[in-house]
């Protein structure tokens, strides 16, 4: 990764191939609040977010600088949608229809605001890690934030559940050897994306089946430190592990410290438990 100043750097966000994700995240949270909690409670913290909400920043993120996607199909990320809400919803729970589910997600933002502003998703625009992470976690951490204010550590901990499903569903499934993790983890894309604009690294040590680092700065720790201090750790450093653990069961992580608890870097250590190094 590179060591380019983090709050200037920019980089393609395609709007049709991350809305169906953002619906995923959405109903992965109304299922587990509605089996948690019932319906009026879920529902109260649903209005929770919603009430008062402050979309300036979000609204001018939306309002300009995008263009037409010629390579999206803008249709084919609706058709997606619409299959997700058959999938997480096949029966009503808790009382809540799937055509109850898609009100309710489609309240929220910045999934409200988007179909507000754009007639088609077909669309791009280069943006910072900054403005990203504001379209994908600020109504979520919201959400934590509501349950914690309203149930305490029980809402803690469902939050927490919650975020452990997201990473594994959102993931998309990929399994391999710690290996080929260690090799995709250090790799340089071809074209800059959340990672590479949002954290500058120091390696420490490279190798096949260890990886050790420092990162050095985080937008998502200047994000939550900025917005949504409460819940920071939660919401962008708390699944980390289950996240390269469901690539393969081998893998394990160290860290003592990280920027979003007011550490000086996070020193991250990715290793293998397993004398199999290939083995799944």
């Amino acid at each position: 990764m590179t060591n380019m100043p983090l709050k200037k750097q920019e980089f393609p966000f395609k709007l049709a191939s991350w809305l169906p994700t953002c619906y995923t995240i959405y109903l992965i949270w109304l299922r587990h609040l509605l089996e948690r909690l019932g319906q009026d409670r879920t529902l109260s913290i649903w209005r929770d977010v919603r009430q008062d909400y402050d979309d300036g920043f979000l609204l001018q993120i939306l309002g300009t600088g995008w263009n037409i996607d010629m390579q999206a199909k803008g249709g084919e990320a609706e058709q997606k949608i619409a299959a997700l809400f058959s999938s997480y919803f096949p029966d009503p729970i808790q009382g809540v229809s799937k055509i109850s589910a898609r009100q309710l997600v489609e309240e929220m933002p910045p999934v409200k605001q988007i179909k507000q502003t754009f007639q088609s998703l077909s669309v791009w625009k280069s943006m910072t890690a900054y403005e990203v992470l504001h379209l994908k976690f600020d109504a979520r951490a919201l959400l934590a934030e509501s349950l914690i204010r309203l149930h305490g550590k029980q809402g803690e901990l469902i939050a927490y559940d919650v975020l452990r499903e997201e990473r594994r569903i959102t993931g998309g499934g990929r399994t391999g050897s710690v290996a080929e993790f260690i090799s995709d983890f250090i790799s340089e894309p071809e074209t800059p994306n959340l990672f590479t604009a949002g954290l500058r690294v120091d390696w420490v040590q490279v190798s096949e089946l260890e990886v050790v680092l420092n990162v050095k700065e985080c937008e998502w720790a200047r994000y939550f430190q900025e917005r949504h201090p409460q819940v920071g750790y939660l919401m962008a450093c708390s699944t980390d592990e289950v996240a390269y653990r469901a690539f393969n069961k081998d893998i394990r992580m160290q860290r003592t410290a990280t920027l979003m608890e007011g550490g000086e870097v996070c020193d991250f250590r990715i290793y293998t438990v397993s004398d199999n190094h290939e083995g799944q």
